[in-house]
């Protein structure tokens, strides 16, 4: 089994998308499928007038804007990717990340508006849908049980918490084929110190720092690399029953 994150610009290409679902169902890969929705997000953000703000690459996510944000990712971006999916062969199934107890949330600082941490926690259920062939696609908003409030969670944070929850290994799809140096070339590999110092200088900013960040923390955790590679890479789409040196492979 295997957890794939999407970033919301590898949403954009169907058929890079269509090529990976395919991968998947050719090699009876078992995955969980983790996706964000940034750009769609920003799209709808801006043609309603309204600011769009991020803290540390996390993006805040006022009450008014809620609705919106939700619509965007668990409507728009989920059900297009469990289309693709079904009409890839697999059995997908569209959820938000703490359908079943999957996830559970710890509200941040109310200046960043509806936004949570989330940390892994009742697998039961969806591992039971994963044994019956059933693939998830799982959106980055969740619902807390108590409030019954909507929460906007980092898609990299709920794939890094679902990769511990269900110890298997973590890819991080994108548009770049990895963590790129000052140079702009792929880092092939990388360990926490040398991405602290890039981060200090200013070469991994904003999301990709939140990526990183996620997949040391991954790392440190399960002892497992954590693989970070472009979907528009067809070696990368090839390998993900073996993930030999995909993109840029993040080690403690």
């Amino acid at each position: 089994m295997i957890v794939i994150k999407l970033s919301g610009k590898a949403l954009s290409d169907e058929d890079a998308l269509k090529a990976l679902f395919n991968a998947l169902y050719e090699q009876e890969l078992k995955a969980l499928i983790v996706h964000g929705g940034g750009v769609e997000v920003d799209q709808i953000l801006k043609a309603l007038d309204f600011k769009s703000e991020k803290i540390d690459g996390i993006r805040v996510s006022p009450k008014e804007q809620m609705p919106y944000i939700t619509g965007v990712l668990a409507g728009q971006c989920n059900k297009q990717l469990q289309g693709v999916a079904l009409s890839s062969g697999l059995n997908a199934f569209g959820m938000l990340c703490t359908d079943f107890g999957l996830c559970s949330l710890q509200p941040y600082p109310e200046h960043y508006g509806h936004v949570a941490h989330c940390s892994g926690n009742d697998t039961n259920v969806v591992s039971t849908l994963i044994e019956q062939a059933y693939t998830p696609i799982i959106c980055s908003i969740g619902l807390d049980a108590k409030s019954g409030k909507l929460y906007n969670v980092n898609a990299d944070e709920v794939a890094a918490a679902l990769a511990l929850s269900f110890k298997c290994p973590l890819v991080f799809f994108s548009d770049v084929p990895g963590v790129l140096d000052q140079n702009k070339e792929v880092i092939p590999e990388i360990d926490a110190a040398k991405c602290q110092e890039l981060i200090a200088q200013g070469v991994i900013t904003e999301g990709m720092a939140v990526k990183i960040n996620n997949a040391l923390d991954v790392a440190r955790a399960s002892g497992a690399p954590v693989f970070i590679a472009s979907i528009f890479d067809p070696i990368a789409r090839s390998h993900l029953t073996q993930l030999r040196r995909i993109g840029t492979t993040v080690r403690v």
